[in-house]
């Protein structure tokens, strides 16, 4: 009879497309794995997976399994989270994926803030692009994740935490920030295009969403940036902005207190916004813990 194990194994090898990869992240050897296969194949009485050279490509059975097996693994996995909170609500881990831009405020602002009410509880950070992140939630490999996602999955849950758009970043203590006027409308002080135009412009690299907005406002402004560089990564080029080598347009990112930069609106209602959700398995049982990072979550954003 099959147990937890089992269906690991087999969940592995399917996403790993291979036995020597799955061996791998299971710490088994190859031949080990091997054996293990032939036997459930064995005991199934049909093959599970087709061997297209090295690839390992689930048969109509196989695909069966592996999605059964999936629902087991999720079950047992919310068992154990149930059981480890009747135990105690203060041990275990918080797995938590986000973009590199965001990853620093959750480190300088909500992670401090978690850990003094949380001192038992770990928090792993995984940083990647949103479609990475999405497919290791989805394997159950974290269970909050905080980004910008325009479609939603109808295997995840998304919860609206807050808004992000094209802003212009100076320095605190830049003097622009003396002409910037609050207006209805407005998350930040609003500034005129003629009154940054000479400033020299940090920029986030070609390939990035707020290089290709960007570009769209400076057309649609009129402005032609004097661009001093091109950085990949909204933290570096917030760090070159603190560092004072000119100010920034890009989608905005939670900021700390103390970041040493701050940020403008642009003065145009028009301007690209994006929504931010912190994304989970829908029907993930969400213990104490993870529920008090959501809601830090929701509470920085406000």
């Amino acid at each position: 009879m099959a147990n937890v194990r089992d269906f690991q194994y087999i969940a592995e090898i399917a996403r790993y497309s291979s036995i020597t990869k799955a061996a791998e992240a299971l710490y088994l050897s190859q031949p080990t794995l091997t054996k293990f296969l032939q036997r459930v194949e064995q005991e199934v009485g049909t093959p599970l997976f087709h061997r297209a050279g090295k690839r390992f490509i689930p048969t109509p059975a196989g695909e069966i399994y592996v999605e059964k097996a999936k629902s087991i693994l999720h079950l047992n996995t919310q068992l154990d989270q149930e059981l480890d909170d009747l135990v105690s609500m203060r041990r275990g881990s918080v797995r938590v994926g986000t973009t590199a831009g965001r990853a620093g405020y959750l480190v300088s602002s909500i992670l401090p803030r978690f850990a003094r009410l949380y001192p038992g509880v770990r928090v792993l950070l995984s940083m990647g692009h949103t479609e990475l992140l999405l497919k290791m939630i989805f394997n159950n490999e974290l269970d909050i994740v905080l980004s910008s996602c325009d479609e939603e999955q109808p295997t995840l849950c998304h919860e609206y935490i807050g808004e992000e758009e094209l802003v212009l970043a100076v320095p605190q203590n830049s003097p622009l920030l003396a002409g910037a006027q609050r207006q209805e409308g407005f998350r930040f002080p609003v500034i005129r295009p003629e009154q940054w135009r000479d400033e020299p412009v940090v920029l986030p690299s070609a390939g990035s969403r707020s290089y290709h907005l960007a570009q769209a406002y400076f057309q649609a402004a009129g402005v032609q940036p004097r661009v001093v560089a091109e950085i990949a990564g909204v933290q570096f080029v917030i760090a070159a902005v603190r560092a004072g080598m000119g100010v920034a347009v890009f989608i905005s990112v939670p900021l700390a207190p103390d970041d040493g930069v701050a940020f403008l609106s642009l003065g145009r209602a028009d301007l690209p916004r994006q929504q931010v959700a912190a994304i989970t398995r829908r029907g993930f049982y969400r213990n104490e813990a993870q529920q008090a990072f959501l809601q830090l979550l929701r509470e920085s954003y406000r």
